[in-house]
Order: structure tokens, then C-alpha cells, then sequence
């Protein structure tokens, strides 16, 4: 749940791009947990450097792409095409009962037209250590900075083109601890995770929006079969705000299930309830129904689902009517077919609804992307890609007309090349 990428042609209008809080900045918490799993993926398809007793893997993506709708406009639609470069690097080093792992991901962007240009970095570290046979300790550090796409997130109603786009920095600390072997029927985990998100340009847009926020949480799970464990768990969140207005705690009690990679149908899915307090507005407080769903299913060896579903309360702006509460649902499902050892396709359908308050207006993103991949090496990949996305805009009776200007359709087509050890 970073972008959501269709045909990976370009990030398009996901929960993060669109809108920048806290619990989209756990996304990409969660993602820098995800990348030291993409460390194994990528090991797997490429080779690596030796260094000492650590493997360093080394990859990078040219493409090329062609946009009928660059800044996301409804009327005087301009085409644009751009050129990025997205290099990878990943580090791992085991021993004996600890593991650690690094991972770079660059995504740099030049473009035919004015203020689209960016450079977007992630760099995670991750460490796992076994203290015992029941006992186990987890860390991580990431820290992200990324541009915030024209035409979405707090420019997501701006219909003028801007002469740049916004920087977005986040950093993010986690540590969790685990008690309870791998495969006792109980496991008791706790940890914490906080973070800051800053806005360093267009104060005109970001004045006010930069943040931090802490995070202690509990997880209790019971295994049910060898691949399967049920689990409770209880959050606790505390943002505070620069502009004061959209500070509040928030308690969330979810359950779930996690299921291993052994088994055709992986990963973890959580519902649950939030309620979040308002420290200056204590009679807007509110409850509401969230959910974290990150699933895969192989029903066949070459060829695999990957199901993502998330459902989150955000204060996207100042507004002086519920804080700019919304509440977004960001869902997307990827198929993924090897017709053989050289040819593969990726398919992405994908959804997002932001719902907001009056006077705020709602909006929906729909997309499809197509990527084909053609492997003409072990080390060099080849392909091409196609997305189309489609925003409409809904009113309430407060809110002023013109709204169709919001709407619009965007696609992109683009060829890419691959390269690794």
C-alpha cells in the first residue's frame, strides 16, 4: 500500500499519493517490511556481490512513457511524455540467530512538460534477531521523501498547473518483541512504531499538515492448523499536528487471521473498530470501521493474486468542519501469469474512494493497467505497459458546483527495460 502502481508505468492515485497522514506513513512502514521480503524475490531472479558474508543485489529500470493527460484536467488536457530511471539495491547478511537486511529504491523522473520533474528515494534497514528459542526481537528504520503526483493528495482540486510538486519527507522507527516459539499454539507480541512527516515547499497547500505520531500496539495469536493463526490485536495512537486542530488519540481493536507462505493462500487480513478523539474538538469524536487486508493466492505455480484492502480514517486538511475528516477505502487486486520462463503478464485492477464530510466533496479513482514482460536474459527483462484511470468527483448539497472541471481520464503507455547481475 505505497502507490499503487498499474502496468508500473507510473504511481498512480493510491491512499498515499492522494492523501499524506499517519496511517498512510504506516504503509510505508509496512512496505519497508515487505522490501526485506522483495530482498529473497530479487535474490531469486538475479545475481549478487559477495561481500564478506553479506550478498549485495544490485538491479535498475529504464522506461520510457506517454501521458494524454499530464496534469490531471478536465478540460485543456496536455500530453506529455517522460523518462524514468528506478534503481534497486539490496543488502543482506545472516548469522547464526540474527538477520539483517537494507534496501534502496529510487524512482527518478524528468518530463517534457513543466513541474512534473522529481526524485523520489526509500531506504529501509531492517534487523531480526532470535534471543531465544521463545523469544524474538524486530527493528526497523526507514526514511522516504517522494513528490506528491499534480492533481492529487492537497492539490488533488487544484485546477492550475503548478510550477512543482510537493516533497513529502517521512521517517518512521519500529521495535517489536515477540514471546512464544514459531510454532506454539500462543504468541504474545508487542511494539512500538513512530514516525514524523514534514512538507518542505508550496506552504501556500502544506502549511500546517507536517506531523508525528506514536504508535504502541499488542497482538495476541492462537495457531489454528500448521499455516493458519487467529489473532487480537489492540493499537493505541497519538498524532499531534503542527496546526493543533487535527491532534487526536486514537484506540483501535482488530482481529484477524495470518496464514504462512506454505500454504496456496498467504499473507494477513485484520477488521476492526477505531475510535478517534479530537483534543480541540471533543464533539467531533468519532468511531469507525477499519480493515488491513495484504493476501496472495497461488491457486496454480505460475500464476498468482495479490489481493490489498485498506479502510482508514485521515484529517487530510484544515478545514474548520470535522478537521477535513475522511474516511478512504484503497483497494486493488494483481494477477500475475508465467506462460513460460521468458513471457509474463500482470494485470491490476484497482479502487479508491475518499469520503468526506460536508462541505468536503468525495472522489473515486478507478483504474486498470496491463503489464508484458518478456525475459530475453536471465539478467535482462523486457516490456511494455498500459493504464487508464478515471476520477469522478461527487458533491453535497453545501458544497459550491463546478465540480465537473474535477473530473477527468488519464492514460499512460510506456516500454521499460530491466537489468540485474
Amino acid at each position: 500500500m505505497n502507490y499503487i502502481y498499474f502496468g508500473s508505468t507510473e504511481p498512480v492515485e493510491s491512499s498515499k499519493a492522494r492523501l499524506a497522514t499517519a496511517d498512510r506513513c504506516l504503509l510505508l512502514m509496512t512496505l519497508a517490511g515487505a522490501l526485506t521480503l522483495s530482498t529473497d524475490v530479487l535474490a531469486q531472479e538475479a545475481a549478487s556481490i559477495k561481500l564478506g558474508e553479506t550478498d549485495l543485489t544490485p538491479a535498475i529500470r529504464l522506461e520510457y512513457v506517454s501521458i494524454d493527460n499530464v496534469y490531471r484536467k478536465a478540460t485543456d488536457e496536455v500530453s506529455g511524455s517522460g523518462v524514468l530511471v528506478k534503481p534497486e539495491l539490496s543488502w543482506q547478511a545472516d548469522r547464526r540467530l540474527v538477520s539483517l537486511s537494507a534496501q534502496y529504491n529510487g524512482n527518478y523522473g524528468r518530463f517534457s512538460e513543466d513541474g512534473l520533474d522529481y526524485d523520489n528515494h526509500f531506504l529501509g534497514l531492517t534487523g531480526v534477531g532470535d534471543l531465544s528459542s521463545k523469544q524474538r526481537f524486530e527493528t526497523g528504520l526507514s526514511f522516504s521523501k517522494y513528490a506528491e503526483p499534480q492533481g492529487t493528495g492537497q492539490t488533488s482540486n487544484v485546477l492550475t498547473p503548478l510550477d512543482e510538486e510537493i516533497e513529502i519527507s517521512i521517517v518512521t522507527a519500529r521495535a517489536q518483541y515477540t514471546y512464544g516459539a514459531r510454532n506454539s499454539r500462543g504468541n504474545l507480541r508487542g511494539g512500538l512504531v513512530a514516525g514524523s512527516v514534514s512538507y518542505s515547499n508550496l506552504e501556500q497547500f502544506t502549511d500546517g499538515d507536517d506531523y508525528s505520531y506514536v504508535r504502541p500496539y499488542g497482538v495476541f495469536s492462537l495457531r489454528i492448523s500448521p499455516d493458519t493463526r487467529v489473532l487480537t490485536e489492540l493499537r493505541f495512537t497519538s498524532y499531534d499536528y503542527d496546526d493543533d486542530i487535527r491532534d487526536r488519540s486514537q484506540v483501535a481493536l482488530l482481529v484477524g487471521v495470518e496464514m504462512s507462505a506454505s500454504s496456496k493462500l498467504s499473507g494477513d487480513a485484520r477488521i476492526g473498530v477505531a475510535k478517534a478523539s479530537f483534543d480541540e474538538n471533543s464533539d467531533d469524536d468519532t468511531t469507525d470501521l477499519i480493515a488491513e487486508v495484504g493476501m496472495q493466492y497461488s491457486p496454480v505455480s505460475y500464476g498468482r493474486f495479490d489481493i490489498d484492502f485498506n479502510r482508514s480514517l485521515s484529517t487530510e486538511d484544515q478545514s474548520t468542519n470535522n478537521v477535513g475528516r475522511s474516511i478512504d477505502d484503497v483497494a486493488s487486486i494483481a494477477w500475475t501469469h508465467d506462460w513460460s520462463s521468458r513471457f509474463q503478464t500482470r494485470s491490476t485492477l484497482s479502487l479508491d474512494i475518499s469520503e468526506r464530510e460536508c462541505p468536503g466533496v468525495d472522489d473515486q479513482n478507478l483504474g486498470f493497467g496491463l503489464e508484458l514482460n518478456f525475459k530475453a536474459r536471465r539478467w535482462l527483462q523486457f516490456g511494455i505497459s498500459g493504464a487508464q484511470l478515471r476520477r469522478t468527483v461527487t458533491d453535497c448539497d453545501d458544497t459550491p458546483s463546478g465540480l465537473e472541471e474535477l473530473d477527468y481520464d488519464r492514460a499512460v503507455v510506456g516500454v521499460h527495460v530491466r537489468a540485474t547481475l
